[in-house]
């Protein structure tokens, strides 16, 4: 099948509707209802033709976990959502109270299922239930006295029923089990909730685990001609937001079987620390970590060809991809957002620099550069960061929130660098909730995005740069570090940062670095002279668009704000 473009779909429609329709201000609710139901169908088709998704920018919703508590829960989200029955659960003509909506026989698949706009000025669902019908009956019955009650009578304590012709239909309803309706509805629920129960486990579900929990379900349901049919399958996905996605990791019965207590030392972390918050304020409460870095940062993903099996995308060294330095990062909620400068610790054989290259590499007053022979912390670069970088940034009182490292765990090391003026207190994170609780985890994210970003742009371009040479990467993390850590327009990055994470209480409308200053739309020309045509990114600070000459050549190390 070809490619999709949407516009062009969008051009023909409006091509066919513009001598029939004019705009008439602001859109009705049904008129966004049809758009909402025209992109899911759009979208389907999209992804059938081979069409490439666009990969959404980092941020700091990115790993907002869905949780899943009960069956009945989700069953709720469903009908709150006012999500309508597929075309298999349509209710019947008898099943309503107003207008039948289908047929109810199961569609082929190439028929093309439009679902109905809802009233919004009535309930979400007419339909009937079978209870509803089974009660309705026996008070029509009058059992008591074997002498039928007349429809009005019926109708003033329920207003659902509207014809005596609708109870003798209710009747053989329930004298069946239901209707074709009921039937479907309890197929779907039996079935979701047996999606359920495995994902709790968690087992790994496929559409044929669906269709086998269905079959089986309708052996005591009995709904006759029932097949489970690839279109009922992926009406039910539907209807529950189920959707096929990567693993990203394998447990054991015991990872499941810890996780409440797991997520209990998790809430007292939480609950620690915000005690300290609410007796020393937030100025005092910093968060650090550390990440390793690929000497040559790349995406993952790339734009291709629909169809192409093997995708390939060039580097400038392959052993730079497979080699990795440390940078460490320390954030607060308090006024002060991020420390003054950026630990790095480089890659080196002899775990020193030497002297020709101690005095000749790239300095800069927002970083403070180390080497090991791993790349990575050491307990003594730990000691020497606690030293230069933490104690002689904070004042009067420190409490650090760091994971569980075995890198950070003597402390009375620690206390033999610190001031006898400071009052200093390290709070551990329990292990195994790092992913959850840890402020820096999501930020640290959306930084490695804007650098590699800009690492993209070298080699595009082919620009005459090593993007894994020593000089360079300190280079960019200086002007990266200024631009994402200390520009004020991004400040409350870090305080939602610690709000995600459950340690503070005011939720903040942060600005996404990587979106602001890398938009879709980057316009106007370099504020600079000689500039080189191609504009690299917007400045945080003073918000002129700069080419790259201006920002990594000249070292656009902005300290001007402009709101």
């Amino acid at each position: 099948m070809d490619s999709v473009n949407p516009m062009n779909v969008l051009k023909l429609l409006e091509e066919n509707y513009k001598q029939l329709f004019q705009l008439d201000g602001q859109p009705s609710e049904a008129d966004k209802q049809l758009k909402g139901l025209v992109k899911e169908f759009m979208d389907i088709k999209i992804i059938r033709a081979g069409s490439s998704s666009l990969a959404l920018e980092e941020d700091l919703q990115y790993e907002l976990q869905t949780d899943m508590q009960t069956f009945d829960e989700i069953e709720k989200l469903v009908a709150a959502s006012n999500q309508l029955a597929e075309p298999d659960e349509n209710p019947s003509q008898e099943d309503q109270v107003v207008e039948p909506l289908s047929s109810g026989t199961e569609p082929s698949s190439n028929e093309f299922y439009v679902q109905r706009i809802p009233n919004p000025k009535q309930p979400p669902s007419n339909a009937v239930t079978l209870d509803y019908k089974k009660r309705s009956v026996d008070f029509w019955r009058n059992v008591a006295t074997k002498k039928r009650r007349s429809l009005s009578c019926v109708q003033t304590k329920f207003k659902k029923v509207t014809s005596i012709r609708q109870l003798q239909e209710w009747e053989r309803h329930v004298a069946e089990g239901g209707s074709r309706y009921d039937k479907l509805k309890a197929l779907r629920l039996e079935t979701g909730k047996q999606f359920f129960l495995a994902k709790q486990k968690p087992h790994i579900a496929k559409d044929m685990d669906i269709r086998r929990w269905a079959v089986t379900a309708n052996r005591t349901i009995g709904l006759v001609g029932f097949t489970a049919s690839p279109d009922w399958v992926g009406k039910l996905k539907r209807n529950y937001g189920i959707v096929d996605r990567k693993i990203t990791k394998f447990v054991t019965d015991k990872y499941i079987q810890e996780a409440p207590q797991v997520k209990k030392t998790a809430e007292e972390c939480v609950a620690l620390v915000r005690s300290r918050i609410s007796d020393y304020g937030l100025d005092c409460m910093w968060n650090t970590d550390q990440s390793g870095f690929d000497y040559e940062m790349r995406p993952g993903r790339t734009l291709h060809l629909a169809g192409a099996k093997h995708v390939l995308a060039i580097c400038q060294s392959e052993n730079s991809m497979t080699h990795s330095y440390t940078v460490m990062m320390t954030i607060s909620p308090g006024t002060r957002k991020f420390l003054p400068q950026l630990w790095i610790t480089l890659q080196e054989d002899k775990g020193v620099f030497g002297p020709i290259v101690a005095r000749t590499m790239f300095k800069a007053d927002n970083l403070y550069v180390t080497a090991s022979a791993s790349g990575k912390m050491t307990k003594k670069l730990y000691l020497e960061w606690c030293e230069k970088i933490l104690f002689s940034h904070v004042e009067d009182r420190c409490i650090l929130l760091a994971d569980s490292l075995k890198t950070y765990s003597d402390q009375e090391a620690v206390l033999e660098f610190k001031p006898e003026e400071l009052e200093y207190e390290m709070i551990t994170i329990p292990p195994k909730v790092t992913g959850d609780i840890q402020p820096l985890d999501r930020l640290f994210r959306m930084y490695k995005d804007f650098f590699r970003k800009i690492s993209s742009f070298i080699i595009l371009h082919s620009l005459p740069l090593q993007v894994h040479h020593r000089d360079v990467i300190l280079k960019m993390h200086s002007l990266v570090y200024q631009q994402f850590a200390r520009s004020p327009r991004f400040g409350d990055l870090a305080n939602q940062a610690w709000h995600l994470r459950g340690y503070t209480d005011e939720s903040f409308d942060y600005v996404n670095p990587t979106e602001f200053s890398f938009p879709k739309k980057l316009t106007g020309h370099c504020d600079h002279q000689n500039w080189d045509d191609r504009l690299l990114l917007k400045c945080g600070w003073c918000k002129a668009p700069l080419c790259f000459h201006h920002f990594y050549d000249q070292y656009h190390l902005c300290k001007i704000y402009l709101p």
